[in-house]
């Protein structure tokens, strides 16, 4: 009994192998750092007077990267989909050059796939953080900040930080 893969014209399997591959490839990239939340949730429940305010001042701003890390699996998978097409082209020492190039080239285009994956998932963060009147400090994550900047008052409503 013959499966449906063996009974596609040899071109057509590489294709389809191919095909799948790429598939996988997408998912290559792997994130190395990953931030908190941008702002803190209101408390549930909610606190029992009706507002809750801490003021405070923006003690330092830092600036952090998050990187996602390219782990090489795109130039595996590259070199192997290219070697599959790459064997589907040509007869005798054609093939094997086709299946070299395929290889080569598969490595080396599966690596800028994800390396541009990677590149589009990495981003920047501020950490905000904030010496309060009672003498507590807290650190807020922020994608942008809007103009704040080190020394300037702000206020802590149920869990949203803004300026004073």
């Amino acid at each position: 009994m013959t499966s449906t893969l063996q009974t596609l014209p040899r071109g057509w399997r590489a294709l389809g192998c191919a095909a799948i591959s790429a598939a996988l490839l997408s998912a290559c990239a792997v994130p190395v750092t990953r931030t908190s939340r941008v702002i803190d949730a209101p408390g549930y429940p909610p606190v029992a007077s009706a507002t809750y305010l801490q003021y405070g001042t923006v003690s330092r701003i830092e600036e952090i990267s998050t990187h996602v890390g390219d782990s090489g699996g795109g130039a595996v998978l590259g070199a192997v989909i290219g070697g599959v097409v790459g064997n589907t082209i040509g007869h005798g020492m054609g093939r094997a050059a086709a299946t070299g190039l395929g290889i080569f080239g598969g490595a080396v285009v599966g690596d800028n796939i994800e390396r541009n994956n990677a590149a589009a998932a990495s981003s920047v963060v501020y950490r905000v953080h904030v010496r309060f009147d009672d003498g507590s400090q807290r650190s807020f994550d922020y994608r942008g900040l809007n103009g704040l900047r080190t020394g300037e008052r702000v206020r802590l409503d149920h869990g949203i930080l803004d300026r004073a």
